[in-house]
């Protein structure tokens, strides 16, 4: 089977040549060709170069490219990819017009070159994989587990989870459709989640019936029990009814998040501060685990309890502290180094105190890249993302505890 995937740049100008040239330099398994041209001019030589390739990037330059894209997809039809590069004041309308018209994504140049890279890379069927764990099966991939633990009620942690997830989506492009990685959200707080409310999603029965019929989830149940969201994710959410909070078992829950390990590249647990049996499966299976605290005493101590239990289930557990509602200070008071002392790691990821898109993201029940993407609290929340995404590649040693 042939995995080489080959683009062709159509372009006048040296700059995006070399733009998409750069992007993908360390792609050793993508081929570019270049037609010093533009989409217009080539008129019929462009259906068999978009069929000779899997994908056809090119410099949108006035109306008649938009007629030359409309003329270009009726030929191939579903063959090959069309990825546009913009003018940076290319309008909404215009670029829906274009999608219309066949065009799959459009991005404004200049880009970044490690955005311009992603959206090849996703358009291509070649975003970056997580590689398959030792004794798993050689062929078979499995995604990765971030659980997200608060340190007490309150702190922010839920709205934390999925608007993270949301982020490991990568969605690229002009209008955020093309996404790089299959995302899950799990809420695991049997008693209080808010998973649904915060995605004005309805409560899920799956978890209740698992609990009360004593299911241990085949792949159809946890095929069934997801449900897709608006932005793409995919959820379960917590039942509307109360459950005693040791309602699951060990098994039930090894095996619903072992499903989703190999249907999704990332599994997001949103899980109370619960100290019962059943998260036991979790914390073994995870990537890392989000430890959601502020810097205040009680929250401090409680971090450093709840570690310790992690510690009791799986040796030196990969756990991260974000220190939520407080911007990351130039330099470190005592507090916060006494804060790392005690919990024997660093204070790694600061999110700002940003209460008024939290606000709207909760009462619209959206996420935050849809009601507030350039406030500070979002930046904070990309860079955990793409601190993540980078880590991927390597997978998780898991020792569990004998």
């Amino acid at each position: 089977m042939d995995t080489r995937s080959s683009i062709i740049v159509i372009s006048d100008t040296d700059q995006i040549i070399e733009a998409v040239r750069g992007a993908v330099s360390t792609e050793q398994d993508i081929d570019v060709s270049v037609r010093k041209d533009t989409l217009n001019r080539v008129n019929g030589a462009a259906v068999q170069l978009a069929r000779d390739n899997d994908l056809v990037v090119f410099r949108l330059r006035d109306e008649h490219d938009h007629a030359a894209v409309r003329a270009l997809r009726e030929k191939i039809g579903g063959e090959g990819k069309l990825l546009a590069l913009s003018d940076a004041e290319l309008k909404l309308s215009e670029a829906l017009a274009l999608r219309k018209a066949g065009v799959d994504e459009i991005l404004p140049y200049p880009a970044e070159r490690e955005e311009l890279r992603d959206l090849i890379l996703a358009l291509t069927r070649k975003a970056p994989q997580l590689p398959a764990l030792a004794g798993r099966g050689a062929e078979r991939r499995l995604g990765q587990v971030l659980a997200v633990c608060p340190a007490r009620g309150g702190v922010g942690s839920s709205t934390i989870a999925i608007n993270l997830a949301d982020q490991l989506q990568q969605k690229t492009g002009l209008l955020r459709k093309t996404t790089g990685a299959r995302v899950a959200v799990v809420d695991l707080d049997l008693q209080f989640g808010s998973v649904s409310a915060a995605l004005d999603m309805a409560p899920s029965e799956a978890l209740f019936r698992m609990a009360t019929e004593k299911i241990v989830p085949d792949r159809t149940f946890v095929d069934q029990a997801m449900v897709e969201h608006a932005s793409g994710l995919w959820v379960l959410t917590a039942p509307k009814q109360f459950l005693p909070v040791d309602a699951l078992a060990r098994d039930q829950v090894d095996a619903l998040i072992g499903h989703l390990q190999q249907e999704f590249d990332y599994v997001v647990v949103d899980f109370a501060r619960t100290l019962v049996d059943w998260i036991a499966p979790v914390v073994s299976r995870a990537s890392r685990i989000l430890m959601v605290t502020d810097t205040t005493v009680p929250a401090i101590r409680q971090a450093q309890r709840l570690i310790g239990f992690f510690g009791e289930e799986r040796f030196d557990p990969p756990v991260d502290i974000v220190i939520n509602r407080e911007r990351k200070p130039i330099i470190s008071a005592a507090h916060h180094a006494a804060a790392a002392k005690t919990l024997g790691r660093d204070l790694k990821y600061w999110l700002p105190d940003d209460p008024k898109p939290m606000r709207q993201a909760l009462d619209r029940g959206v996420l935050l890249s849809e009601a507030a993407s350039g406030s500070s609290v979002m930046k904070g929340l990309r860079g955990i993302a793409r601190a993540i995404v980078k880590d991927s590649t390597t997978p998780p040693s898991v020792q569990p505890r004998a």
